[in-house]
């Protein structure tokens, strides 16, 4: 559990861990933002018992403010929603960047937060899940239920809901250092990281020390039967790094033939030169795929940020999913 919750949420993975030993934490968690913010709704910091600290909810500019405020609800145990803006007031926290936004703050323990297992199990399963939470006078009732498409926020009666999703699937086609160095940096944008080559001498965990998952099989085997059996989504990413047509060309059609699939994948992007490009999309196109197909294709892969090597070849990729999402998003 604790390597995949830890992956799509840091935060409730320390949280779990607390609450598992039986001890107790402050748990903020951004539920209204406004205007510019750091952090999105969401977004969680705790506060342990000894006075330790895990998370963010800010760029750093309430966090001194927000800490007094744990410490008082993790003695008290009476929860508040706290309100942070740029109120002009310079001896006053806000935030520097003009937005606004507002945190619950809230005491976690076995007694008052029973449901967190159930919460936590959901996502390793790899279901989204959610829950609500009244707030009262002395304690705060937290109720699961099914994710249906409201985001993480305060309600108009004034409850916060909270919205957990699984980690995205990210899959990085090849055994070399460049996928070693995206597997790592995947891992840490939180998608869940499998590395698949054939070759067994080099497909091995101790070479792609990142990846959550290290599969020694054919890529196009592999992509064709977890998208069949339903583990993709429209969030899932795939990196083919392999640089070699007989591996590249059948696993990009599994990813890019639209006929395959029921949702498309979200980024599908593919490492070479141009000129390699060029006669990849060639081949993919006598192979059956379409114009239409492979402008979803990002190749060369990455943003072209004048990289070098794995490690700056793993940022430009990073850098260009990070574009594609705020595209998505906008």
């Amino acid at each position: 559990m604790d390597s995949l919750l830890r992956t799509a949420e840091p935060v409730l993975a320390e949280a779990l861990e607390i609450w598992l030993a039986g001890d107790a934490c402050a748990l903020a968690t951004v539920v209204a933002t406004h205007g510019s913010t750091p952090r999105r709704p969401g977004a969680m910091l705790i506060v342990r018992e000894d006075g330790s600290v895990v998370g963010s909810i800010s760029g750093g500019c309430v966090e001194g403010a927000l800490y007094e405020s744990a410490l008082e609800v993790l003695s008290t145990g009476v929860a508040r929603i706290e309100n942070y803006g740029p109120d002009g007031d310079l001896l006053a926290p806000g935030l520097t960047c003009g937005g606004s936004m507002s945190v619950l703050v809230e005491r976690l323990d076995r007694a008052s937060f029973p449901i967190l297992g159930e919460i936590c199990q959901r996502l390793v399963d790899g279901e989204g899940s959610a829950f609500r939470t009244t707030l009262s006078d002395d304690a705060c009732r937290h109720t699961v239920v099914d994710p249906d498409g409201t985001p993480t926020g305060l309600l108009n009666n004034g409850d916060v809901l909270r919205v957990f999703t699984p980690a995205p699937r990210m899959v990085v086609v090849g055994s070399t250092d460049f996928a070693a160095e995206v597997s790592a940096l995947g891992a840490r944008m939180g998608y869940h990281v499998t590395a698949c080559d054939a070759r067994p001498v080099f497909t091995t965990a101790a070479r792609l020390p990142g990846a959550h998952q290290v599969v020694c099989e054919w890529p196009s085997d592999y992509v064709a039967r977890e998208r069949d059996s339903g583990r993709f989504d429209a969030r899932s990413v795939f990196v083919v790094l392999t640089h070699d047509p007989k591996i590249d060309v059948p696993v990009l059609i599994e990813c890019l033939d639209d006929a395959r699939w029921d949702v498309g994948p979200f980024y599908v992007g593919a490492m070479g030169s141009k000129r390699a490009d060029t006669r990849r999309r060639r081949e993919l196109l006598s192979a059956g795929l379409t114009n239409e197909q492979l402008i979803r294709l990002s190749s060369p892969i990455g943003l072209p940020i004048g990289n070098s090597g794995p490690v700056e070849t793993a940022v430009s990729i990073a850098a260009e999913l990070v574009t594609h999402e705020a595209q998505r998003r906008a």
